[in-house]
């Protein structure tokens, strides 16, 4: 290597590095602007029950989902369904389970949502240079960093979220995103059409600020759903019991991955 490609490399490694540190400070912001990283890794479970409502559906799907930190094992219940699901890290399985949604996709599909801010510094996710962008007719500019992840992370590392954090505040107002999960896809595709959630109210919750309410939009700004989220809680036990499959249940073989080379493991 020349004297000269090498004072190139080392300018752009130095860029990077700077790059890097300035949205690793943007996320520390907006995780205490949540209520700090201490209170929402400590607590046993992360909690809630969703109302899950499509655009032109009639009523909500309602779900109880507790999950499990650190190791991130997860049970739903879907009361109105009588249907359950649960998830122990590597394998999902359903009891009466209709919808045309693979367990493991589900499993930690709102927690990932609802938990944008912590999981953020989650091993394995890349923070890319802040930028700025706006959010159809809302005239506020809002940082935007996107994060990605490396290969091997999690059951789908081709994802992507861009968060769009409120200057003044530091809250995360939404999150661009895509979906690859194989198994949610038409054939021949890689990735769902990019779609944005924005958080449209918070509450707080033993001392974390976390959404009540949110909308998923396509980028031309068509509702595609809303959902209610209620009964947080930071401290219910987790029931280990849950981890048995019991008699009857359907085990998931959905897909994952795309291709041959990839790990499973994010869900």
């Amino acid at each position: 290597m020349t004297k000269s490609l090498y004072l190139i490399f080392v300018i752009a490694i130095f860029v990077i590095s700077i790059a890097f540190a300035v949205s690793g400070e943007i996320i520390k912001e907006m995780i205490s602007a949540h209520g700090g990283m201490e209170k929402w890794r400590s607590a046993p479970t992360v909690s809630f029950e969703d109302h899950f409502l499509q655009a032109g559906a009639q009523k909500p799907t309602v779900s109880q989902v507790t999950v499990e930190q650190g190791r991130r094992r997860a049970y739903l219940d879907f009361p109105e369904l009588k249907a359950r699901i649960a998830w122990d890290g590597k394998r999902a399985w359903s009891e009466n389970w209709q919808a045309p949604v693979p367990p493991r996709f589900m499993a930690l599909l709102n927690y990932y949502f609802l938990n944008l801010p912590w999981l953020a510094t989650d091993s394995g996710v890349n923070l890319n240079e802040p930028g700025k962008g706006k959010l159809w007719d809302d005239p506020t500019e809002y940082i935007t960093v996107k994060m990605t992840f490396d290969a091997g992370i999690g059951d789908t590392p081709d994802d992507y979220y861009v968060l769009y954090i409120e200057p003044k505040t530091r809250r995360l107002k939404a999150c661009e995103y895509i979906v690859t999960y194989a198994s949610m896809l038409p054939p021949g595709a890689k990735a769902t059409p990019p779609h944005i959630l924005v958080y449209e109210s918070f509450a707080t919750v033993e001392g974390l600020i976390v959404p009540t309410r949110y909308s998923i939009f396509e980028k031309n700004h068509k509702l595609l759903a809303t959902c209610e989220i209620r009964n947080w809680s930071f401290k219910k036990p987790f029931d280990s019991a849950r981890m048995t499959v019991p008699p009857g249940a359907i085990m998931d073989k959905s897909t994952p991955i795309q291709g041959p080379s990839k790990k499973s493991g994010k869900f």
